[in-house]
């Protein structure tokens, strides 16, 4: 979308609402959740409300900046094809995508995964924010440190690109493998700063702002993405991908975020996580 042109996406009548309110100094905040609980995706408001603080000559920061998918995508695969957005959620906000890696792509991954060799995925204790292991999460996982690979290094660079936001601020891609009966029961990939465990892992680059799971080999059945508080459930094909922002606009823990991976009936399914932070991320 050309800038300027977000005010006006929604007719004149949405245009006039967004100057006169602006004008009249109500809460960018909460023209924000009318806007999102009517027609407007939540970009697209984002940069509405912008332009219109910026017309009646009002500019104040009102939220924080998040990773946003373009729609279309301006990214293709390893393949040369493009990226496909399938569809979006609102609430919670994500978006499903075809075509994110190539099938030699999804593969080479797999087996450079093998040869580094998995071991039982764990989860991050609330107190001494160490990875243990723990009955909600039975998969086995590997990780992998930014740019491992050539091929590490190009999936990452396009991630950051379809999401607009900043490669250094991503963690380190994590292989995950699901055999029949293995899960990951529900939960958020947001730090709770309740915890003194959580705490430790966002002193330096911050919260975790985005998640992206991608399928490098969907399970036959079973092993969807599930987003329990709104009965939803995302299964990508080979190759996709479901993204979803874990913060709010105001930068608050987004709740309707929480998800599982369902239980694998049958085959394997192996994904790929990809997080993204606040800030530039080191592994500590």
């Amino acid at each position: 979308m050309s800038k300027g042109k977000a005010i006006s996406l929604h007719g004149d009548q949405w245009h006039e609402w967004i100057l006169k309110n602006l004008a009249r100094g109500v809460n960018p905040s909460s023209m924000f959740d009318q806007m999102v609980g009517g027609v407007w995706r939540r970009d697209d408001a984002c940069e509405a409300l912008n332009e219109g603080l910026q017309r009646v000559e009002s500019p104040r920061p009102w939220g924080v900046e998040l990773p946003r998918i373009d729609h279309p995508p301006r990214v293709e695969n390893g393949a040369g094809k493009p990226v496909d957005v399938l569809c979006e959620m609102e609430d919670p906000h994500a978006i499903v995508m075809d075509g994110v890696l190539s099938e030699e792509e999804c593969q080479g991954l797999i087996s450079y995964a093998y040869e580094k060799g998995l071991n039982r995925s764990g989860v991050v204790d609330r107190e001494s924010g160490e990875r243990i292991s723990h009955d909600s999460r039975t998969s086995s996982s590997v990780m992998f440190s930014r740019a491992e690979t050539a091929l590490i290094d190009r999936i990452e660079n396009r991630l950051a690109a379809l999401t607009n936001w900043p490669v250094e601020r991503g963690e380190g891609l994590q292989l995950l493998q699901y055999e029949p009966g293995q899960e990951y029961r529900p939960h958020y990939d947001w730090f709770d700063l309740e915890n003194h465990g959580a705490r430790k892992h966002t002193r330096s680059a911050g919260q975790r702002v985005a998640t992206t799971v991608i399928y490098l080999q969907p399970a036959p059945i079973g092993g969807a993405t599930r987003f329990p508080k709104r009965g939803i459930e995302v299964n990508p094909k080979k190759g996709g991908a479901v993204f979803f922002a874990n913060t709010t606009i105001r930068g608050e823990p987004d709740r309707s975020t929480m998800h599982a991976g369902t239980p694998v009936e049958e085959g394997t399914k192996i994904v790929v996580t990809y997080w993204q932070r606040e800030r530039d991320f080191q592994r500590q």
